[in-house]
């Protein structure tokens, strides 16, 4: 199963359970919620117990910070509240990986709060603009963060515009001369 098909299976449980807070029968409802919590409930144990046995000596470790970073497990890890890394970590650690390439198209990137409410991160560019389109940086960045904080329920990237918006500054400004030049020629 690889990370799509992971949010797939997400988002179908996430419309199963606004469907069963939308029941009329309030026996089902209260049935169906308590079931989820139940099973949650049964795995929840298990889970700790898979992070406490991975916890221990150096190997185990290294072990733990690997599944930690595989985004199917990651995912687990966060919806149990047993991640071993904190999410600030694991934002930063994405942003490094991204970083490199990034430089590369002329971009850089620096997170500006990470809080309750989201994530907010900036994009800053040379004055030339972007060797890749604004949207390949959003959607790299989106990818990246959202992977490593599946938890985060709003990001924000600022810095970088929509597609097919050119910056104010990046139009050069014609003088009467050369558009009466230009115009005539």
């Amino acid at each position: 199963m690889d990370n799509n098909e992971f949010q797939a299976h997400t988002e179908q449980v996430e419309k199963l359970l606004q469907r069963a807070n939308a029941l009329t029968d309030e026996n089902a409802r209260a049935t169906a919620l308590e079931l989820l919590q139940a099973v949650m409930d049964l795995h929840a144990p298990a889970m700790s117990r898979i992070v406490e046995l991975l916890s221990g000596s150096e190997a185990d470790r290294a072990s733990l910070s690997k599944l930690a970073t595989d985004p199917l497990i990651c995912g687990l890890l966060v919806l149990y509240g047993i991640h071993p890394t904190p999410l600030e970590q694991r934002v930063a650690d994405a942003i490094e990986k991204l970083r490199p390439g990034l430089q590369k198209q002329g971009a850089g990137v620096e997170v500006l709060r990470i809080g309750d409410d989201g994530i907010r991160v900036k994009v800053e560019t040379r004055a030339h603009g972007l060797a890749a389109s604004p949207e390949k940086i959003r959607q790299a960045l989106e990818q990246a963060i959202l992977e490593v904080a599946p938890e985060v329920a709003h990001l924000t990237i600022e810095g970088v515009a929509p597609s097919g918006f050119v910056p104010l500054n990046q139009i050069q400004t014609v003088t009467k001369e050369k558009a009466y030049e230009e115009s005539t020629a």
